[in-house]
C-alpha cells in the first residue's frame, strides 16, 4: 500500500475524527475550510486516498466517506476515545477529605461505560482485612461512586471520616461492615457512609 503524504494523512485523520465526534464524515467544503484549500484540491487528495486504499467514497452522497485503513494517529485516538482516565487516591486518614486533590497519587485508565455517565475513582488498599476476598495490601480497587449497595457487595465506606474497604451486610435490623479476614471483627455499632462500590481490582505483578 502506497505511503501517504503529510497532507493526505491530515485529511484522512480529520475525516475519521469528524465522523467519531459527529457520527458522520465531513463534506468536501468542510475539509477545504479546515485546511484552507479549494474543493478541487480536496478532491485530488480524496482520489489519492481512495487509490492508495485508505478511503472509500459513495457516489452522489455529500458525506459518503468511509475510512477503511487507519493511520497510527487514528488508531491511537480511537483507543483514547474508548477509555476514561480516573484519579487514584492513596489511603485516606481520618479528618482528610477523600476527594481532595492533595490525595491524588496518580491516574489509572478504564474502559468507558457506554450505558451512562457514571463517575469512577481508584483507591489504593492498605491492610489485610479483605484478604479472604482476594484483596491485598497495595492493591488498587476501581470504584463506582454511589451511596447505596446491595447485601454482600464490596464497598468503600467512610468510617469516622476514614475510607475503608469492606463487605456490606444489609440486614433487616441494621447494616454493618464485614471484614474478609478472621482476625478482624465486623464493624457493627458504628455509623458509616457508603461512597462507592468496588467493581474491579488491579494488582501489580509480581508481588513482593
Amino acid at each position: 500500500m502506497d505511503k501517504l503524504t503529510e497532507k493526505q494523512t491530515k485529511i484522512l485523520n480529520f475525516i475519521e475524527k469528524h465522523r467519531r465526534e459527529n457520527t458522520y464524515p465531513p463534506t468536501l467544503k468542510e475539509i477545504g475550510d479546515k485546511f484552507n484549500i479549494t474543493i478541487g484540491t480536496v478532491q485530488d487528495h480524496i482520489y489519492a486516498l481512495q487509490k492508495k486504499g485508505y478511503l472509500e467514497r459513495k457516489k452522489d452522497i455529500a458525506r459518503g466517506f468511509k475510512v477503511i485503513k487507519k493511520t497510527r494517529e487514528i488508531e491511537i485516538e480511537s483507543i483514547r476515545s474508548d477509555i476514561n482516565v480516573i484519579p487514584l487516591y492513596g489511603h485516606v486518614a481520618a479528618g482528610e477529605p477523600i476527594f481532595a486533590n492533595d490525595n491524588i497519587q496518580g491516574y489509572v485508565t478504564m474502559e468507558k461505560n457506554r450505558k451512562g455517565h457514571e463517575i469512577h475513582f481508584a483507591l489504593k488498599v492498605r491492610g489485610d482485612s479483605m484478604i479472604d476476598s482476594g484483596i491485598y495490601d497495595g492493591d488498587i480497587v476501581i470504584v463506582r461512586k454511589q451511596d447505596t449497595a446491595e447485601d454482600g457487595e464490596i464497598v468503600i465506606a467512610l468510617l469516622d471520616d476514614e475510607a475503608t474497604v469492606k463487605t456490606l451486610r444489609n440486614k433487616r435490623i441494621k447494616a454493618y461492615l464485614e471484614a474478609s479476614n478472621s482476625k478482624y471483627k465486623s464493624i457493627i455499632n458504628k455509623p458509616f457512609q457508603i461512597i462507592g462500590k468496588v467493581i474491579e481490582l488491579r494488582r501489580g505483578y509480581p508481588r513482593i
